[in-house]
C-alpha cells in the first residue's frame, strides 16, 4: 500500500510538472509569434495582450528555475516593492512589463539559431578541429574558438569544448581547458548582437547604430585575445593564434553572415538591434537548414519549440530586472542620487573606468550582470556624462562580458562547472582574474581615447 501511494504521488507530481511545462511552452511560443508580428505590424490588441501574457509566463517559469535563480528573482521583486512603496512608483511596473515583452521573442530566436547550428556541418567540423589541436599549443585555439563559436552558441560552446578531453582526464587539465575557453567566451558580449547584454543595453541606448557597436567591439575583442595569448599562452604565442584562426576559418562565415543580416536589417529598417535580430534571422536559419545535407526544417522547428521552456527562467529574470529598472528609473529623481553624482563632477574618463570596474566588482560579489548592468544604464543615461552613447554602451558591455569569467553568478561558470565536472570556485582563477582587470583597464583607455573623436561629430 505504501509503495502504491508513493507511485501515485510521483505520478501526480510528474503530471503537474508536465502540465506546467506545456503551459509555459505554449505561453512563450505565443509571445514569440506575437512579438514578431508586433514589430512588423504593430496593433493595439497585441500591445495590450503581451504584458499580461508575459507576466503569466514569468510566474509559470519560476517553479522550473533552480535555487539561485529563485533567490535572484526574490531579490529583484523585493527591491521593486521597496522602491515602489517608498517612492510611490507602482505605475512603473506596467511600463517595465511592456518594455520586457520583446525579450521572449529575442530568446526564442536565439534558440532557433542554436538549433540551426546543431544541424550545420560547421559545428561537427569545429568539434573535430578542436580534438585535433596540439595539446602543447592549444590555448590560443581554445580562446579563439570560445570567442567565435560562443558568439552564436553562447554557453553551449562548452558542449563542444568538453569532448576535447577524455573521460579520464585529470581535474587540473579539465580546468585548464575551461579557463582558456572562458577568456574567449568573456569577450562575446563586447560585439555579439546574440547576447542578452546587447539586448538590454540597446533598450536604454536604442539610437546607437549596431554596426558601430560590432566594429568597436570586435576591435577591442581582438586586442584582448592577443593580450590573453601573449600573457597566458607562452607555449603557443602569436604563431599558434594564426594557426588557430586558419583551422577555425570554416566556422567564421556563418557567424559573419548572421551578424551582417542583423546589421543590414537595422540600417535598412531603422529598427533597434533586438528588433532587427528577431525579424532578420528566422528565414535565413530555415534556409540554412534546408541547404544542409543532414538538415530538417521540421526537426529544427520541433527542437526549438521543445526547448522553449528552457528560456523560461531567463525570461523571468529579464522581466523582473526590467521592472526593477523601470521603477528605479522613475524613482531616481527623488532619491537625490543624480544630484549627488552631478555634484561630484566626475570626468568622462572617470565614468568610463567606473562603468567597467563597477560591473566587474559586482560580478565578483556574485551580483548578476543583468542587475548591475540595468542599474548602471539607468543612472548614467539620466545625467550628462560627456560621453557618446556608443562609449557608454561599450563600457557596459566590456564590464558585462569580462565579469562573467570571475563571477559565480555567471551562467558560463555554472555551465562550465557542470560540463567539465569541476567545482565552480576552482574555475575562477588568478590568471583570469588578472586578465579581466588588465583587459578592462585596456578597454577603458581605448574608449577614453575614442570618446573625444565621437563627441566632436
Amino acid at each position: 500500500m505504501h509503495n502504491l501511494e508513493v507511485k501515485k504521488k510521483i505520478f501526480i507530481n510528474y503530471g503537474e510538472f508536465f502540465f506546467m511545462t506545456r503551459i509555459l511552452q505554449t505561453s512563450l511560443f505565443v509571445l514569440w509569434v506575437f512579438g514578431l508580428f508586433q514589430i512588423l505590424f504593430p496593433t493595439l490588441l497585441a500591445d495590450n495582450l503581451l504584458p499580461p501574457l508575459l507576466a503569466f509566463a514569468a510566474i509559470c517559469a519560476i517553479p522550473k528555475a533552480n535555487r539561485s535563480v529563485k533567490i535572484l528573482i526574490s531579490v529583484l521583486a523585493t527591491m521593486t516593492i521597496i522602491l515602489g512603496q517608498i517612492y510611490d512608483q507602482w505605475g512603473a511596473i506596467e511600463t517595465g512589463l511592456r518594455r520586457a515583452t520583446i525579450f521572449p521573442a529575442f530568446l526564442a530566436t536565439i534558440l532557433l539559431l542554436r538549433a540551426t547550428a546543431d544541424q550545420r556541418h560547421e559545428i561537427t567540423a569545429a568539434r573535430d578541429l578542436f580534438t585535433s589541436l596540439d595539446r602543447e599549443k592549444r590555448d590560443s585555439g581554445l580562446v579563439v574558438g570560445g570567442f567565435l563559436i560562443g558568439s552564436v552558441l553562447q554557453v553551449s560552446v562548452f558542449a563542444i569544448m568538453a569532448p576535447i578531453l577524455g573521460r579520464n582526464a585529470a581535474e587540473s587539465e579539465r580546468r585548464e581547458v575551461f579557463v582558456a575557453a572562458m577568456r574567449g567566451m568573456a569577450l562575446v558580449p563586447l560585439w555579439s548582437p546574440f547576447v542578452v547584454g546587447m539586448a538590454i543595453a540597446s533598450q536604454y541606448l536604442p539610437k546607437v547604430p549596431l554596426w558601430q557597436i560590432v566594429s568597436l567591439g570586435l576591435g577591442l575583442s581582438s586586442c584582448c585575445i592577443v593580450l590573453s595569448i601573449i600573457c597566458f599562452d607562452r607555449k603557443g604565442g602569436l604563431n599558434s593564434l594564426w594557426l588557430s584562426l586558419m583551422t577555425l576559418a570554416p566556422i567564421a562565415p556563418p557567424i559573419v553572415i548572421a551578424a551582417l543580416l542583423v546589421i543590414g536589417t537595422s540600417i535598412g529598417t531603422g529598427f533597434s538591434t533586438i528588433q532587427s535580430l528577431i525579424i532578420a534571422l528566422p528565414i535565413p536559419c530555415l534556409i540554412a537548414v534546408a541547404l544542409s545535407t543532414r538538415g530538417s526544417i521540421p526537426n529544427v522547428l520541433k527542437t526549438t519549440v521543445h526547448r522553449l521552456p528552457r528560456i523560461g527562467p531567463e525570461t523571468a529574470i529579464l522581466v523582473f530586472a526590467t521592472i526593477l529598472g523601470s521603477v528605479f528609473e522613475k524613482a531616481l529623481p527623488d532619491m537625490g542620487l543624480l544630484n549627488w553624482l552631478q555634484d561630484m563632477q566626475l570626468s568622462s574618463i572617470a565614468i568610463i573606468f567606473l562603468l567597467i570596474l563597477a560591473m566587474i566588482a559586482a560580478g565578483l560579489m556574485a551580483v548578476h550582470s543583468i542587475v548591475s548592468g540595468t542599474i548602471l544604464l539607468v543612472i548614467f543615461t539620466s545625467i550628462p556624462t560627456g560621453l557618446a552613447d556608443l562609449i557608454i554602451m561599450q563600457a557596459i558591455l566590456v564590464g558585462w562580458g569580462l565579469c562573467t569569467a570571475v563571477s559565480i553568478s555567471s551562467l558560463s561558470i555554472v555551465t562550465g562547472a557542470s560540463m567539465f565536472e569541476v567545482p565552480m570556485t576552482r574555475l575562477i582563477t588568478w590568471n583570469n582574474f588578472i586578465y579581466v582587470f588588465v583587459g578592462g583597464i585596456f578597454c577603458a583607455i581605448v574608449l577614453t581615447a575614442i570618446n573625444p573623436l565621437l563627441m566632436a561629430y
